[in-house]
């Protein structure tokens, strides 16, 4: 059995500084400690009984800051249950195996040493969303690889191929594009940089790289009425305790809420739900910092929220996360995420059915529903883009559906009128 904990190490200078975020490893009572790289906290910024990021009220400089650090110590920590993961299906192994798979990453000539080299780089540069994107990428090439790290010097086309073809099976066109685009543009640095040496054949030259124009993902206010209007809860109710009937009926309401909660807050991504904590409200309002971009967001707690957030009290005690989704703190939770995904938009297409809504519906609806009735609301564009946390309305754009027939003809009638009379 395998236990891990943070602690801070408080400066050993004199007056106020910021010790060192560690973690503390023990494994067959064996203690090891290794220092997250980065991570340093001032003593009343860390709760040491809820192993939790204090944030401050009126310093939005230092929230930014301790926001992408508390993002920077889940990284590390799910790199370091990663290992732990890999060590724990080959069998028996020590704490020293562990600490050092985990500072393997250090070594440029791997990828996930490169990667967080990368990384920590472009964060100091101030291109948070592109080190994001290289540590998600290069995360699902290591667990494609069975957890295993990849020397960069064994990229090669068939590898990458491989990569490809699984994950046909479980990404639409434009994700397996993301994914290669962005471990070439690392593979690319790499040789750039004289790390590796360049290879004849061009690893990535047989992938998929393009964007294919996306299908418009928008429910219409009817529908979104006709989804939320379902009474889950009345109907589980009804039902017998323990009941296989009753259980289903539990599962749709919770995947219910969960929609109405993304569409109530503007839109907000699944991943960012999942990952809200309690911390994250202050004041009735939600600060966090979208998971894609790395933007600060905003949001109040409507009446709406409040219930959906006071229904899942229950089943969230005992950990610092808003919804249960990621449940287990001694597990990655990058993992807890996807398999949450995975089931919510099963759960969505049979809310749907349920709904008489003849649409595929994934977690993504929420966001696109909600721009488009903005839309029809005439919030101009920069507000809904405001909203839904883009840096450009190019962006914003892409979600909108185009306007209804009838309205573009109102609108000609209008002008016509006041030509003519």
């Amino acid at each position: 059995m395998t236990s891990m904990n943070l602690v801070l190490r408080p400066s050993t200078k004199e007056g106020h500084h910021p010790g060192s975020l560690s973690l503390r490893v023990i494994h067959n009572r064996q203690v090891k400690t290794v220092t997250l790289p980065g991570c340093r906290l001032y003593p009343e910024e860390w709760n040491k009984e809820t192993q939790e990021v204090i944030y401050p009220d009126n310093n939005p400089r230092r929230l930014a800051a301790l926001e992408l650090l508390a993002r920077r110590v889940n990284d590390e920590v799910e790199l370091l249950n990663t290992h732990l993961q890999t060590l724990e299906k080959q069998g028996r192994y020590s704490v020293e195996d562990l600490v050092r798979l985990y500072r393997q990453r250090k070594d440029n000539s791997t990828l996930s040493g490169y990667c967080d080299t990368l990384a920590s780089e472009l964060k100091r540069l101030g291109q948070g969303r592109t080190a994001n994107a290289y540590r998600t990428v290069t995360r699902g090439l290591i667990k494609f690889n069975k957890g295993q790290d990849i020397p960069l010097r064994e990229i090669n086309a068939r590898l990458i191929k491989e990569f490809e073809i699984y994950l046909k099976t479980c990404c639409m066109p434009n994700t397996i594009s993301y994914y290669m685009r962005n471990l070439r543009a690392i593979y690319n640095k790499a040789v750039a940089e004289k790390i590796i040496r360049g290879r004849d054949e061009k690893p990535f030259a047989g992938v998929y790289t393009g964007v294919t124009k996306t299908m418009k993902r928008a429910l219409r206010l009817e529908e979104v009425q006709k989804l939320l209007s379902l009474d889950l809860n009345g109907l589980v109710k009804e039902q017998e305790p323990d009941n296989a009937k009753r259980i289903e009926l539990e599962k749709l309401y919770t995947a219910q809420r969960y929609f109405a909660f993304c569409f109530n807050a503007r839109g907000m991504c699944f991943i960012d739900l999942a990952y809200l904590q309690k911390s994250n409200i202050r004041s009735g309002v939600i600060k966090y910092v979208r998971k894609k971009t790395g933007q600060q967001m905003e949001v109040k707690v409507n009446n709406e929220m409040k219930a959906i957030i006071d229904s899942f009290s229950k089943e969230t005690i005992g950990t610092p996360f808003l919804f249960p989704i990621i449940r287990d703190m001694g597990k990655d939770y990058r993992p807890q995420y996807e398999n949450g995904l995975r089931i919510q938009n099963l759960r969505l297409k049979k809310l749907a059915a349920m709904a008489d809504i003849p649409r595929q519906l994934s977690t993504h609806w929420a966001r696109h529903s909600w721009a488009n009735m903005g839309k029809q609301q005439d919030l101009p564009l920069r507000v809904i883009s405001e909203c839904l946390g883009h840096k450009s309305e190019k962006t914003t754009l892409i979600y909108l559906d185009q306007l209804d027939n009838s309205l573009l003809d109102s609108a000609n009638d209008k002008i016509t009128s006041a030509v003519y009379g």
